[in-house]
């Protein structure tokens, strides 16, 4: 009743047919007679009644629509418009039916990503906190130190621990880039054939003292739409990775074939693989796979320098596995991987290699790039 008096269409509205009534039982009263006037009368009261009847039942409807608003922005109930009935009411209710789930849903994001740059900012304290502390104590060693060799080593160490939080930082930087959409991709012609030297190129040493074999099997002539550096970011994290990962005298293939749709590359490490936990996380960031070692043999979820478990880009140091800048698992590479050949609509994929017994012998990455924009 309250919402009925504070309408002020619903005055105007009873206002206009007491008018309307009046003047037509005056009308009908002075041109046919009282009985007339009297009919009128009682014809333009029950119009009333009824248009008020049916205004009133229009705010009892818009009154309830708001109580079911009012629960569920209180969390008490969810919106629910189904037992709307056909009506321009109708029709504005499930649009508001449809605006709330929307903000449902965006609300749910914010607080998912909320929670996700919080795990984040923790997992980045983590990670610089140890190489922060261990250089630390080397430099307070290397203050006490009189001996030279010593110093030197020390000296060394400090150094990787120094590259080492810079790879970090600068991983760290292209994930930022790449996630607020800043960084302007090129769409040309990549040469597979000259992204492959390229990709090596750097671990040519580390393959050689490792004494690991690199197999390449590329047609020639392949070639793809995208940018050639960041392609060959993406790809030389995924090697790094399975460098760190297949064990002496191993053998890692490189292969690359293209069909009317897409240039496919396989990347091929001979080591243990992915254990079943590791598998549906492999590119997921600051993800620690439990198949890595520490002396950095077998396929683990997102490598980092040298047989910990996040894969690193080309800029990272190298550090023998007993040395603490060998980190148990950043796991930036391969989220670093994903996330550039993302962006230029590719796709990703990491797989167990299996042999003809069906028992695990290597880690697979298959990587597409496609020829043309689809």
């Amino acid at each position: 009743m309250e919402l009925f008096l504070r309408n002020r269409s619903l005055k105007l509205q009873l206002l206009f047919s007491c008018l309307v009534s009046l003047a037509g039982t005056w009308l009908a009263w002075a041109y046919a007679g009282r009985r007339a006037g009297l009919i009128c009368g009682l014809i333009c009261l029950a119009i009333s009644a009824i248009g008020l009847a049916l205004a009133w039942w229009r705010l009892q409807r818009i009154n309830h629509l708001i109580e079911r608003i009012d629960m569920a922005l209180h969390d008490e109930a969810s919106l629910n418009m189904n037992d709307m009935h056909e009506g321009e009411l109708s029709l504005l209710a499930h649009q508001i039916d449809k605006t709330f789930n929307k903000l449902t849903v965006v609300n749910t994001k914010l607080l998912h990503e909320r929670q996700s740059l919080a795990d984040s900012l923790a997992d980045i304290s983590h990670q610089l906190r140890t190489p922060m502390t261990s250089l630390g104590l080397e430099l307070e060693l290397m203050r006490k130190s009189n001996d030279t060799d010593d110093l030197r080593r020390r000296v060394r160490h400090s150094q990787q621990l120094v590259d080492r939080m810079q790879w970090l930082i600068e991983s760290l930087l292209r994930l930022a880039r790449i996630d607020a959409g800043v960084i302007t991709l090129a769409h040309s012609d990549v040469s597979v054939e000259k992204l492959m030297r390229d990709v090596i190129l750097p671990f040519e040493i580390s393959l050689d003292l490792q004494n690991i074999s690199l197999e390449l099997d590329v047609e020639e002539g392949l070639h793809f739409k995208g940018d050639a550096a960041w392609s060959c970011e993406a790809l030389r994290n995924i090697l790094k990775n399975c460098i760190e990962h297949t064990p002496p005298q191993g053998t890692i293939t490189i292969s690359a074939k293209q069909d009317p749709i897409a240039c496919r590359i396989s990347i091929v490490d001979t080591g243990p693989g992915f254990t079943s936990e590791d598998l549906p996380h492999i590119f997921e960031r600051f993800y620690r796979g439990r198949s890595h070692t520490s002396t950095g043999a077998g396929s683990g979820a997102n490598s980092s320098p040298n047989g910990s478990s996040s894969g690193d880009s080309n800029t990272s140091p190298s550090a023998s596995p007993e040395s603490p800048v060998n980190p148990s698992g950043v796991g930036i590479g391969l989220s670093l991987a994903q996330a550039l050949i993302h962006a230029q609509d590719g796709t990703i994929r990491a797989s167990n290699r299996r042999d003809a017994q069906g028992s695990v012998c290597g880690a697979r990455f298959d990587v597409s790039f496609y020829r043309n924009v689809v």
